[in-house]
């Protein structure tokens, strides 16, 4: 199983409008960059539908430990053999001691799901509202199939 498993249960997400294919792969790129200048190194990428239908040999998908310099280089070597694309195929994408997961999501928007909030999902949240991307935070109870939004913009 993939996808952020939360301790408790109850935990936040952050989820941009759908964005132009352009968009994603600078956001991806940025990622990747603001992560290294924060001193991290590496991150765990998991390909998930779609495109982990191919990627994987079987049935067990699994993270992937790689350098965070070569995200953007893994991602376009996977798009290239013809498994799927950013934006039409989902991403996961997390940084090994954060209770943070990134998705960049086949419906082409962006969701961060963690537990508690802090310094780096509040700068995603004010970078995508500087950049037009309309985030929205809300509180997901896995017990409650209405999810209550936090705040929008």
């Amino acid at each position: 199983m993939f996808g952020l498993q939360l301790e408790s249960g109850v935990g936040f997400a952050i989820l941009t409008y759908p964005l132009k294919r352009t968009h994603l792969k600078e956001e991806l790129a940025f990622f990747a960059e603001h992560m290294r200048a924060c001193g991290h190194t590496d991150c765990e990428v998991l390909f998930g539908f779609v495109w982990g239908n191919e990627y994987y040999e079987t049935d067990h998908w699994d993270y992937e430990r790689i350098p965070l310099h070569d995200l953007v280089d893994k991602v376009e070597q996977v798009e290239a053999m013809g498994l799927g694309q950013l934006g039409q195929d989902d991403l996961f994408v997390k940084v090994p001691g954060f209770a943070i997961e990134f998705q960049f999501c086949h419906d082409s928007d962006i969701h961060i799901t963690y537990e508690s909030a802090g310094e780096v999902t509040e700068f995603f949240y004010q970078r995508w509202n500087s950049r037009g991307f309309s985030p929205a935070e809300w509180l997901v109870d896995p017990h409650n199939l209405e999810h209550k939004r936090l705040r929008f913009n």
